[in-house]
């Protein structure tokens, strides 16, 4: 079963897709030979060639307006790991849940005419209450593969608009939709065992919501011009036998003549709804990781992780300092890495996202931070990193996500996750 859950929770997400992150290299041409067909004491055999059925793998997850929502993943006619092309259908079985029926594809292939070194990514979607589409173009600078600093520019256009209310938590969602154009550079630099990356976008778009003026009959559509900038740094460095630190800088703004509907506001916690879209158990109100007194933190945006996923404004800054000290370390198995962690985050934020104290200052400061168990796991070809975390020390702990009305500055509390903090 964790196989299973690990497949879904891995996905492109919709943001990803629009921004060109994770777009993978994909291999020239749409159907390539199939696995082991460069050896040449084996047998290729065409992947057109393989039965349906043994290409489709099913998937089971749940939310509080769909229920148990079962579905059927496909891969595309070629299953070659470069072919990064997938397709999703899901139905809800809850009696009375209307939108039951989702849908979900992606494809990766190579545009016309650019090379091995850029990647297209496609994807379209109709699912839980949310419809929209993503195109991206992803070109490397890198002379010379695995050699010097890997870089990257690209541009994607993402659409998303809101159908259903009733899968959505309103916490987090308007009853609106966007579209927007983002162009973004990266980069990602290895020393050794040092690792820096950075990535910077830039958005310009245009956000629509819906409403009945006062005096009006029917829906009406009131439309707002924007842009969004983000920038972030990171760096891993081992400092001592066993012992990496690891240290990012993020900084992020919304700009816009009036105040930023939910989903486009810059997160405090984490990942904000766009990021988190195509991933089943975070996607709708009531799913498996976003349930009611289960704390698992998705990280990206300022990554103030122990604050509450809900929180947003028109600009954050955060910085996160990571010390790690691995305990074990192992080439086999299924777990390949424990290590003990501590972690500090520190950011400023907007008062739309945590109102400041005293009212007059235009700025919140924030805090928090604790320690944790982060582990390496590997089954076969998927991977992936888990963190249970206790965030020991939050200045504002009434927005603290693990907040029970005990609670004070300094007490224990706990958070989950599927990925690396950063």
């Amino acid at each position: 079963m964790l196989p299973l859950v690990l497949l879904l929770v891995a996905p492109v997400r919709a943001s990803t897709i629009a921004s060109g992150a994770g777009v993978q290299w994909p291999s020239p041409g749409p159907c390539r030979a199939a696995h082991g067909a460069d050896r040449r004491d084996s047998v290729a055999q065409a992947a057109s060639r393989d039965p349906l059925l043994r290409r489709l793998m099913p998937a089971l997850w749940s939310n509080a307006y769909g229920g148990v929502t079962v579905g059927l993943r496909a891969p595309p006619a070629c299953t070659a790991p470069a072919e990064r092309g997938w397709f999703l259908a899901s139905a809800a079985t809850r009696s009375g849940a209307t939108s039951a029926v989702g849908l979900y594809a992606r494809w990766n292939s190579p545009p016309i005419g650019l090379g091995r070194r850029a990647a297209t990514s496609v994807a379209a979607w109709s699912v839980e209450g949310r419809t929209g589409g993503a195109i991206a173009l992803d070109r490397s600078l890198q002379q010379s593969r695995g050699v010097g600093a890997d870089r990257h520019i690209g541009i994607g256009a993402l659409w998303m608009a809101t159908t259903n209310l009733a899968y959505l938590d309103r916490r987090l969602w308007d009853d609106a939709g966007s579209i927007e154009i983002t162009p973004w550079i990266s980069t990602a630099v290895r020393r050794g065992a040092t690792v820096l990356r950075a990535r910077g976008t830039a958005s310009v778009g245009l956000a629509y919501r819906h409403g009945t003026p006062l005096g009006a009959s029917g829906r009406s559509y009131h439309y707002r011009g924007f842009s969004r900038v983000t920038g972030e740094v990171s760096v891993r460095t081992p400092v001592a036998r066993a012992t990496t630190f690891g240290a990012r800088v993020f900084g992020g703004a919304y700009l816009g003549p009036s105040t930023p509907v939910r989903q486009l506001r810059v997160g405090v916690a984490g990942a904000d709804p766009y990021q988190t879209f195509a991933n089943p158990f975070l996607r709708s109100r009531g799913a498996l990781l976003v349930r009611p007194d289960f704390y698992y933190q998705a990280p990206g945006g300022p990554n103030l992780r122990a604050f509450r996923n809900d929180l947003g404004g028109r600009w954050a800054v955060g910085v996160n300092l990571e010390l790690a000290q691995a305990v074990m370390r192992r080439d086999a198995g299924l777990v390949r890495e424990v290590a003990l962690e501590g972690f500090v985050d520190l950011g400023v934020v907007d008062t739309l996202a945590v109102p400041s104290s005293p009212p007059s200052q235009w700025y919140t400061t924030l805090y928090d931070g604790g320690v944790g168990i982060v582990t390496r796991h590997q089954l076969k070809d998927l991977d992936w990193t888990m963190r249970f975390e206790a965030p020991l020390a939050v200045n504002r702990w009434s927005q603290a996500a693990d907040y029970p009305s005990s609670h004070t500055r300094f007490a224990l509390r706990w958070q989950v996750s599927f990925s690396p903090s950063f």
